[in-house]
């Protein structure tokens, strides 16, 4: 992170407590009481050096896998040429085709599936089987299985974990450690902030100096060049850095920051769905249709089916304006016995901490605004790669200039 030049030594009387002035424009130093400001850079600086090689691989590692998830759905179809389904096979079946095409090849699950509606014509219908007993042990794996949206043919079977981009997921989420790597990974989010907080305050300019302070040139000679791009990448990617590190700690520990919003705002809780009583009478395109019904102008993304005992569909839409497209947060519950509503959730009447939530994956992955976004959080993803490898660097510089110094 950002480092600067250090300041001529000033000589300073061990028995001088006053409080030193500070540079016109910088940050002041008056809350550190007796402490020059020469000795509050040292310790930022040796907290900054040593929270950075800490955390700095950990940061990396889940910014460059991160990189990858931005795209990881069309990765995977790259890596899958099964989930490319050739266009222009007629009108796509109903849903309730799809869930017989599922139940028949594979009759032993009776519970519900999850079923994610097309991006595209050449996009096959995504099935998740949440809760397969082949993964039990784990906290999410569920069967994974595509079907073309044409035939009803069943063109994959996949088990979350056991691809590539999933286990980089995985990866990129839980360090393949379930809750502890889960752990590990928020202490590691908030030592990267206080290593843009440590590196932002040695790099803060004097007044008048912002324009040269913030002009991106490289000078002269190997170590300069280092120092550099070690401060500008530092500077500029905090811009992206310090909201994606920031939902990345909210989304590993939603439970630490929930009782933190609701002193602000209220949470909308999620609706306490009866268990199931008896069949499924209603079918999977009649309870789309049911919803859409009360969202008209919504696009359908997921229709969650209740399994053979009965219970309730859970369908999700997408409105204009929400942040998040392929997770949208417009969800209906259908009664599989009836058909009537059950419940629903509207993101236009979100009080400000359903938003503050519901901000939160769509900021993380860039698809709030747009492909650009997607594209910027995807580069920024290689910026902590290169913080901590021209930090090493530089460290490695100043380490072999130590003894120099200190004889002079």
């Amino acid at each position: 992170m950002p480092t600067i030049r250090q300041e001529p030594r000033q000589m300073h009387s061990e028995c001088d407590h006053r409080i030193k002035p500070t540079r016109p424009g910088g940050w002041g130093i008056g809350i550190f009481l007796g402490v020059s400001r020469q000795r509050v850079r040292r310790a930022v600086l040796m907290l900054h050096l040593t929270l950075g090689l800490a955390v700095g691989a950990l940061l990396a590692l889940t910014a460059l896998t991160g990189s990858l998830l931005v795209f990881y759905v069309d990765i995977d179809r790259v890596l899958t040429p099964e989930l490319v389904v050739p266009a222009g096979h007629g009108e796509a079946l109903p849903l309730d085709r799809v869930v017989q095409a599922l139940r028949e090849a594979h009759p032993t699950r009776s519970g519900g599936w999850r079923l994610e509606i097309p991006h595209g014509p050449d996009h096959p219908i995504m099935a998740r089987y949440m809760k397969p007993q082949e993964t039990a042990g784990k906290s999410f794996a569920p069967l994974m299985v595509a079907v073309s949206p044409y035939s009803g043919e069943v063109l994959s079977s996949r088990f979350w974990g056991r691809t590539a981009m999933t286990w980089v997921y995985d990866l990129h989420y839980l360090l393949l450690a379930g809750d502890s790597g889960r752990t590990v990974l928020t202490l590691g989010g908030i030592g990267s902030l206080l290593v843009l907080a440590s590196g932002v305050y040695l790099w803060w300019p004097a007044a008048g100096k912002w324009g040269r302070a913030l002009r991106p040139r490289l000078r002269s000679g190997f170590v300069r060049q280092v120092f550099d791009i070690h401060v500008l990448a530092g500077v500029y990617g905090l811009v992206v850095l310090l909201p994606l590190i920031v939902t990345g700690v909210v989304m590993e520990q939603p439970e630490w920051v929930k009782p933190v919003v609701e002193r602000l705002s209220p949470v909308t809780a999620a609706p306490a769905i009866a268990p199931a009583q008896g069949g499924t009478a209603v079918g999977a395109d009649a309870a789309l249709a049911a919803a859409l019904a009360r969202f008209p102008q919504a696009e359908p993304r997921w229709v969650e089916v209740p399994g053979q005992g009965g219970g309730a569909y859970h369908i999700r839409l997408f409105q204009a304006g929400e942040p998040g497209w392929r997770f949208p947060k417009t969800s209906v519950w259908v009664n599989g016995g009836d058909g009537t509503i059950l419940d629903l959730r509207d993101p236009t009447r979100w009080t400000a901490g359903d938003a503050f939530f519901g901000w939160q994956h769509p900021l993380h992955n860039g698809e709030c605004f747009g492909l650009c976004c997607r594209i910027l959080v995807a580069v920024a993803g290689l910026l902590p790669a290169l913080l901590l490898a021209t930090g090493v660097v530089r460290w490695r510089q100043k380490k072999a200039t130590r003894p120099a110094r200190a004889g002079r």
